[in-house]
């Protein structure tokens, strides 16, 4: 007969089975996180490649790092990695499922001595996995091709199997990954429970509830990458040291990674958790003209003082420096941006701020220039003190809403300087829009409000200070349309009010479409215009009322500052040129200045189709 002492020597504790079972389990991680890693660092690659050996597969550490260590092992006669071709990837999975099952029934099961085998099993498989991986390495850096382009007399490629190592120009890293560690918890937990021996005494509870807390922690932690350990508050990027996407491994989420100035290559960083990344003397980060230079796809990233180029041309992608999707908070600011195909590219973004930036590029056509700052999606976005040139469009909007634009600069952009579509409740304030070959364009949009806004200089034959096409209730107020082929150009704008706006020097001041309904127009000044206002409507509804207009002939009798007989501003050759374009070319002739003589001598003959019935003495202002 069994005595109690031999019984408690056979089988296992109530909580030490849980804590087998927890570690059978704990196996699992495996499936979810890689099990090794291994970086490549040289001079022409700072910011590193990296595989990731993972249960089934194996992976870069970026999207296109597996393809590029293929293509530089071709040099020097390496097998292509290819994931389907390693036997033993397939074996793992298989395996890994048998011992996690195996490990649950032995903790249902209970007896220590198939908890021992079960242990012996898992370190059997981990042994195994071990000398396969050096087998592998093995054969994949001896192995080498005779017709190999690069040939280095004895030299072989075996990368470590843990730890560092030189190999030609670059230094090879290899370390256990979460999937890794977690197995050897996992071991760990196993051998310390089967190792404990109860004595029946009742105050030994607490220390197995003790023993079961700690391993608890254990396996919390594994679920952590092993760069978490080591992570710091802030990591310095320098020229010599630490790259910039070992650097957001290395600093704690919430912390700063501060770059020192200098040149780096940066293709493609991911930015997936919130950090800052802050520029010393706008250390220059440069795509080479291989595509984007930073991709943000976490909340909370701040990005100051950079200098970024270098994402090339690209006809079937939109590459940007900077794109930011799917996020919110984020701080674009104090950066300069040189020769990128688009700037800032915001996609599915909230509440997000663009500030301070000088973005500059030098594309000659529209098809090889994307646009500076280009949000898509987005709401909430404040884009104020930036200064925008050379792109396709300056500032460009899709979709967004609730948003405000305020002191920016828009310069000599090739197509607009502000081009936005269906972007209701937005706000423009106290921007500069100069210079761009078609001016400003609003579209299919609602609520607009532009206020203390200068369009300039904006000539062409299809430039427009600022184009307002199938657009309702918006305001457009104090703004300044100075030297543009047209200064403002309503069309399907309807109930839109454009107070205490200034007009000066434009071919056509204010150009209202037939389709455009219950517009009005107060308070504001037109001065040394071609044409204050024309329109190719029969039977418009928009208003003037208490404009000035520097070319009213009228009196003030009663000296309260309106004159005292109403002004029709649009004139006849303005009809003319309105209904036949190429009669513009007389527009020096002396036939319109007959015409103009005519006018003034007989009022009759100008058009009614607007008039302004209490028309200012006097600038407004």
């Amino acid at each position: 007969m069994k005595t109690a002492s031999s019984n408690s020597r056979t089988t296992m504790p109530r909580l030490s089975r849980v804590m087998i079972g927890l570690s059978a389990l704990l196996l699992a991680v495996a499936f979810v996180f890689p099990l090794w890693r291994i970086d490549l660092v040289a001079p022409q690659y700072p910011e590193g490649l990296g595989m990731l050996i993972r249960i089934d597969t194996i992976t870069g550490i970026k999207p296109a790092d597996l393809d590029n260590i293929n293509g530089l092992n071709h040099y020097i006669g390496m097998k292509a990695i290819v994931p389907g071709s390693i036997p033993v990837l397939k074996v793992m999975p298989i395996a890994l499922a048998a011992l996690i099952v195996i490990g649950l029934v032995v903790a249902l099961y209970g007896r220590r001595w198939a908890a021992w085998s079960w242990l012996g099993l898992v370190a059997a498989g981990g042994i195994a996995g071990m000398v396969e991986f050096w087998r592998w390495s093995y054969d994949y850096g001896h192995n080498l091709s005779p017709d190999a382009i690069i040939k280095v007399p004895g030299m072989t490629y075996q990368p470590p199997l843990i730890g560092t190592k030189q190999l030609l120009n670059f230094t090879a890293a290899s370390w256990p990954a979460a999937g890794a560690i977690a197995a050897g918890i996992a071991f760990v937990i196993a051998l310390a429970v089967l190792l404990y021996r109860p004595s029946g005494k009742r105050k030994n509870t607490g220390r197995v509830s003790t023993l079961a807390a700690a391993a608890s922690v254990a396996a919390v932690l594994v679920v952590l990458p092993r760069e978490a350990s080591a992570q710091r508050d802030t990591v310095v990027v320098s020229p010599g040291g630490i790259s910039l996407v070992d650097a957001l491994r290395s600093v704690k989420t919430g912390g700063v990674v501060s770059i020192n100035p200098g040149h780096y290559i940066a293709r493609g960083v991911v930015i997936d958790r919130p950090v800052k990344i802050i520029g010393k003397g706008f250390p220059t980060l440069d795509g080479e003209g291989k595509g984007e230079v930073l991709r943000i796809t976490a909340d909370d990233v701040t990005v100051e003082g950079l200098m970024l180029t270098g994402t090339g041309v690209s006809y079937t992608q939109d590459r940007a420096a900077i794109r930011i999707t799917g996020v919110g908070n984020c701080r674009i600011a104090g950066n300069r941006f040189e020769n990128n195909l688009y700037g800032i590219y915001l996609a599915k973004v909230t509440s997000c701020e663009i500030a301070g930036n000088v973005l500059r590029a030098g594309g000659k056509t529209e098809a090889t220039s994307g646009n500076g700052i280009h949000l898509w999606s987005s709401r909430e976005i404040r884009i104020h003190d930036n200064k925008v040139y050379g792109f396709r469009d300056g500032i460009y909007f899709e979709f967004v809403h609730n948003t405000q634009v305020s002191r920016n600069v828009s310069e000599k952009n090739l197509r607009y300087g502000l081009h936005f579509m269906y972007s209701d409740d937005c706000e423009y304030i106290g921007n500069v829009f100069r210079n761009n070959g078609a001016g400003v364009a609003v579209m299919y949009t609602k609520r607009v409000h532009m206020v203390s806004n200068r369009f300039e200089k904006n000539w062409g034959s299809s430039a427009y200070g600022l184009l307002l096409k199938e657009i309702a209730d918006s305001r457009i107020e104090r703004n300044v349309f100075e030297d543009n082929t047209t200064g403002l150009y309503a069309d399907g704008a309807d109930r839109i009010r454009a107070v205490g706006n200034d007009f000066n020097r434009n071919g056509w001041a204010v150009r209202v479409g037939g389709s455009t309904l219950n517009g009005f127009f107060t308070a504001n000044n037109f001065v040394d215009n071609t044409f204050d206002v024309t329109t190719n409507s029969q039977d418009p509804s928009t208003r003037f009322e208490g404009n000035y207009w520097n070319s009213y002939k009228g009196y003030d009798l009663d000296r309260n500052g309106i004159g005292d007989i109403p002004h029709a501003p649009v004139r006849l050759f303005a009809v003319i040129v309105e209904r036949n374009p190429q009669s513009i070319v007389l527009m020096r002739s002396a036939l319109v200045s007959i015409l103009d003589m005519a006018e003034r001598a007989m009022p009759s003959l100008t058009p009614a189709l607007f008039v302004d019935p209490k028309p200012m003495m006097k600038r407004i202002g």
